[in-house]
């Protein structure tokens, strides 16, 4: 998972989502969000001039002005996108965590709408090659946010999937330093943390009075995540983390460090952990006050179960055609992995690599220049690449992870971190395949490539997550390719080894929170599958746990079966003239786009 500053301001507001019993009938048609969605589901490209190379200044200077207002909306979010802010003109936002407020954000949701008149008052026929993928990119983007805003109440900030207390420890613990300013910032954005949590429990109250209490499960996760922020006090990774990073400043003499160490500590104590434990105790009140089975999208709001997987597919396709593809992909990795058991010769190879033989059997650094160095037989070459690999304490790293990626700012492409967990960092085919897909040929190395190309700095600040975690799953897929196997039903076991659970989730997902399946109804679906055995007990608790995070894996499933999908399309069109490298620097030449508007690109390569 490429990491983004997510949970602060509940930006992602479809990620943990539900639906209310009886949604009152929006205000007028501005403020319905069937309005945006019937935009979004009926997006059409238009067709670019490749030959016009000549940028508008007009409309540069537009998105200018949507970079630095995106900037200076947020200071966590200006923080992690830019280290010098002055230099691009940007004021300085408050330092704190940001406003949580429950309610339609009506003078929001204007400025979004002023911005779409303003956008759409350009001549796109006059805009440069690039410039005409900026505005569909920034449009689309547009519409998905007034969709997205007028179905505020599904935003769930202490939802499983994005767990504010759970995922702010992260925030805080991959914080950069930069000078003293930096510093500074960070204590007074951790002095913040106390009032951030008065204001979610306000929230949660009055999202309860509206009728949408937090389920159990989301109660108990986010009591687990208080307990283990309060498990450790002296040690806490606050504290530990924070030490470690400022000891290594050499900006700062051995006396601020002291200082600013000492003062953490006892923001740490005083502060942050009493805040961590009226959270603990207070959302205990909510308990039974909501059945998770009402929470499946289906059965209160439809168009926002449309809406969701919509957003996490990065794709404007029927919901009917995005569960067929994902179920036919599901299939041929299937097939894949049966061809492999069933072919002595690959079957060796395939179990070789999962016993941890040659290149799979590579960890960190080691593993990550492989990657980076061999990707060249499906990929451009980037040649070097400045990255540095750092480990999380083993003391304090999630249990589940193995690494992340967090991306550079846009004023230094060379500070690229990829995080790792020394716990979970041992010698095999998951190692390898979670290196790919946060390194080579995943994340980073697209995020790098793009940037190479010297986009307008204002994409940093739009997300289209099927594209992105869809391309690192599938990045996945193409290194197992390269890994030394030389056998395409080996690699594609393997894979499905790996990534199998995105589109077995994805497909159970859509299953139950859009068509409203049974436990009964999993189990008939996979009944004739001949490598997975779901039987009741097993489709009980994994609807379960897709109606506590619906939507979760999707961004995954969907978005690699929308690139598995397309190259496929595009191979058969293209027949002997297709070329993997050259067909992936077109995915990636114009940077993270739904895939529809991607698919204008592969058209423009397919006749060209």
């Amino acid at each position: 998972m490429m990491k983004k500053l997510l949970t602060i301001l509940f930006v992602l507001l479809f990620l943990c989502s539900c639906a209310k019993k009886k949604t009152p009938e929006p205000v007028s048609e501005e403020y319905d969000g069937r309005t945006y969605i019937k935009l979004i589901e009926d997006y059409k490209p238009r067709a670019k001039n490749m030959s016009n190379t000549v940028d508008d200044k007009d409309f540069e200077a537009f998105l200018d002005k949507v970079f630095v207002e995106s900037m200076e909306s947020d200071y966590m979010t200006m923080h992690f996108s830019v280290i010098d802010y002055k230099s691009f003109g940007i004021e300085k936002p408050p330092v704190d965590l940001g406003e949580v407020k429950y309610g339609f954000d009506e003078e929001n949701f204007k400025y979004m709408k002023d911005q779409l008149t303003e956008l759409q008052s350009f001549d796109f026929d006059k805009l440069s090659y690039r410039q005409q993928y900026d505005y569909e990119a920034l449009e689309y983007s547009i519409y998905e946010t007034l969709a997205s805003m007028c179905y505020y109440r599904y935003s769930f900030p202490i939802a499983s999937g994005s767990n504010a207390p759970e995922n702010l420890v992260s925030n805080f613990t991959d914080f950069t330093f930069y000078d003293k300013e930096s510093v500074e910032d960070y204590l007074t954005c951790l002095k913040d943390i106390d009032r951030y949590f008065d204001d979610l429990l306000v929230y949660v109250d009055d999202q309860a009075k509206d009728g949408l209490p937090p389920i159990d499960p989301w109660i108990q996760h986010t009591q687990d995540a208080c307990t283990s922020a309060l498990n450790k006090t002296e040690d806490n990774e606050y504290i530990v983390s924070f030490d470690d990073r400022i000891s290594e400043l050499d900006f700062l003499s051995d006396e601020e460090k002291k200082a600013y160490s000492e003062e953490n500590k006892q923001i740490v104590l005083n502060e942050v952990l009493p805040a961590y434990q009226k959270v603990n105790d207070t959302v205990s009140k909510y308990k039974g006050k909501a059945k998770a089975d009402d929470y499946a999208l289906h059965k209160l709001d439809a168009d926002y179960a449309k809406l969701n997987y919509i957003l996490q597919g990065s794709s404007n396709k029927p919901i009917d055609e995005i569960f067929q593809e994902l179920c036919d992909n599901y299939d041929y990795l299937e097939a894949l992995l049966l061809s492999c058991v069933y072919d002595q010769n690959s079957y060796a190879k395939y179990n070789n690599a999962i016993n941890g033989s040659g290149s799979l059997s590579l960890v960190g650094k080691d593993c990550l220049e492989f990657l980076r160095k061999n990707l060249v037989d499906y990929y451009p070459d980037l040649g070097d690449v400045e990255y540095t690999v750092e480990e999380l304490d083993p003391d304090t790293a999630p249990s589940t992870a193995i690494a992340y990626y967090w991306p550079s700012p846009v004023d230094n492409h060379n500070q690229n971190i990829i995080r790792t967990n020394p716990n979970n960092m041992v010698p095999g085919f998951e190692t390898y395949g979670t290196l790919s897909h946060e390194g080579f040929p995943g994340h980073l190395y697209q995020h790098i490539y793009y940037l190479k190309t010297a986009p307008h700095n204002f994409r940093s600040a739009l997300s289209f997550i099927g594209y992105t975690e869809g391309w690192a799953v599938n990045a996945q897929f193409y290194a197992y390719l390269f890994s030394g196997v030389n056998d395409e039903y080996a690699a594609g076991a393997l894979f499905f080894e790996d990534a199998y659970y995105f589109f077995l989730y994805s497909i159970i997902d859509i299953g139950v929170n859009y068509y409203g399946w049974s436990a009964k109804d999993i189990v008939n679906h996979f009944k004739d599958d001949p490598a997975m055995n779901i039987d009741n007990s097993s489709a009980t608790y994994l609807r379960n746990i897709l109606i506590e995070m619906p939507g979760v894996y999707c961004s995954y499933g969907i978005g690699c079966s929308n690139f598995m999908t397309m190259c496929e399309d595009t191979k058969t069109k293209m027949g002997d003239k297709f070329s993997y490298q050259s067909y992936h620097e077109t995915l990636m030449k114009n940077g993270p786009l739904p895939f529809h508007i991607l698919q204008t690109a592969v058209d423009e390569y397919i006749a060209h």
